[in-house]
C-alpha cells in the first residue's frame, strides 16, 4: 500500500491488470472479503492505483453510501488515517473509521504477498473531481463571467480547507485538481491525504514527493508553502483555459522561475 497519490479516477481501464475482471467496476459479493460482505454492499469501484482501490459501498443496516479505500498495509500506512482522524471541516473529505485484516479484494492482490490489508471508510463524494470541472469548462469557446464567479467560490473553499489543514500542523503535499472533489451540496472537498506530513521544523521530510506538474521547486527543505505553490497553479487553471498538459507545464515552469527569482 503506497501512501502516495490516491486518485479517485473515473477511468478504471487506465490501471487494469491481468488479474482484473473485465467488469471490475461492479464487483460481485464473491469478489470481496468477508468483512465487507457482512457490513456493506459493494456498488462500484471508483478508482484504482498503486495504493489499491476505492469502492462505493452501501451500509446494509444504515442504508447510507460510503467510500471505502482498500490497500496493502505498510509501515507508514496509518499516516493518512492519523491525519484524517485529526481533521473535521466542511471542505475536507470526512473520515469515519478504519480496520485491518488478512484479506483484500481479489484483483487488488496482483501477486502481492502482504499479510495485512488496510480499509479506510470515508465520506462518499461526487465522482466528478475538480479536474473534470476544469476540463468541462475548457470545452467552452469563451471565458465567460460565470466561470470566474464559480471559480472564485471554489477557490475560496479550497483556501478554507488548506488553511484548516495548516492550522492542524499538517502539510498536504499533493494538492491538485484530481484530489479536490465535491460534496452532495456542491461544496469543495479536499481529499487524498496519502502524502500528508507534519509541519514540524525538526522533522526530516522525504524529498521529491507529489505530482511533478504541481510540485514546488523546494526539494530538500520545505514547509507548508509547498501547498501554497500548488494552490497558485490550481487557481490559474480555474480561471484560464489550459487544454493540454504542455500548457500546464509551461505555467508551472514560469511559476518556478518567478518563485526562484523572488528568492534571489
Amino acid at each position: 500500500y503506497e501512501v502516495i497519490v490516491l486518485s479517485f479516477s473515473r477511468n478504471n481501464s487506465e490501471s487494469s491488470s491481468q488479474n482484473t475482471p473485465s467488469n471490475s467496476s461492479n464487483p460481485s459479493n464473491s469478489q470481496v472479503c468477508s468483512n465487507i460482505i457482512q457490513k456493506f454492499e459493494p456498488l462500484k469501484r471508483l478508482g484504482k492505483g498503486g495504493f489499491g482501490s476505492v469502492y462505493k459501498v452501501r451500509h446494509k443496516q444504515l442504508k447510507i453510501e460510503y467510500a471505502v479505500k482498500v490497500g496493502c498495509y505498510k509501515e507508514k500506512s496509518l499516516r493518512e488515517v492519523r491525519a484524517l482522524s485529526d481533521l473535521f471541516h466542511r471542505n475536507i473529505v470526512r473520515y469515519y473509521t478504519f480496520w485491518m485484516q488478512d484479506t483484500g479484494y481479489e484483483w487488488d492482490l496482483r501477486g502481492n504477498s502482504e499479510s495485512k490489508f488496510l480499509y479506510i471508510q470515508m465520506e462518499l463524494c461526487s465522482e466528478n473531481t475538480l479536474r473534470d470541472w476544469i476540463d468541462e469548462k475548457n470545452k467552452e469557446s469563451v471565458q465567460d463571467s460565470k466561470r470566474r464567479e464559480e471559480s472564485l467560490r471554489i477557490a475560496q473553499e479550497i483556501v478554507c480547507g488548506v488553511e484548516y489543514i495548516h492550522s492542524k500542523n499538517h502539510i498536504h503535499r499533493d494538492l491538485k485538481p484530481a484530489n479536490i472533489m465535491f460534496g452532495v451540496e456542491g461544496e469543495v472537498k479536499i481529499g487524498d491525504f496519502g502524502l500528508v506530513t507534519s509541519d514540524d521544523d525538526d522533522e526530516e521530510r522525504t524529498v521529491c514527493k507529489g505530482t511533478p506538474s504541481y510540485m514546488a521547486p523546494e526539494q530538500r527543505k520545505y514547509d507548508r508553502k509547498v501547498d501554497m505553490f500548488a494552490l497558485g497553479l490550481i487557481f490559474f487553471e480555474l480561471l484560464w483555459k489550459l487544454s493540454t498538459g504542455s500548457e500546464r507545464a509551461k505555467v508551472r515552469f514560469t511559476a518556478v522561475i518567478l518563485t526562484i527569482g523572488c528568492r534571489i
